[in-house]
């Protein structure tokens, strides 16, 4: 199993990043069939293989991502591609 945390600082305020946050985890649903929900500003989300949380403060963004031995393989992947669309999506 591996773990994968990303944090980064927006300048969005809480409401805006919710919003980026939201529309980035309904293009994960499709891409990668995950399920999410809200509780506050903490998005949870699951797969198969793959679970954790993305934490929406005023100013930063942490994500935790926990990855089952499957994925784990692909850790530096998977957090590479992340990455380029958290930023992707924080503009």
């Amino acid at each position: 199993m591996a773990n994968i945390r990303i944090q980064r600082t927006h300048k969005l305020g809480t409401e805006k990043a919710r919003v980026q946050v939201e529309a980035f985890a309904r293009s994960l649903k499709e891409e990668l069939q995950i399920d999410y929900e809200w509780d506050g500003n903490r998005l949870i989300f699951k797969r198969t293989g793959a679970s954790g949380s993305l934490e929406v403060g005023v100013d930063s963004l942490e994500l935790d991502i926990e990855l089952g031995l499957s994925l784990s393989l692909l850790a530096g992947t998977i957090e590479k591609d992340i990455n380029k669309k958290l930023d992707a999506a924080l503009k």
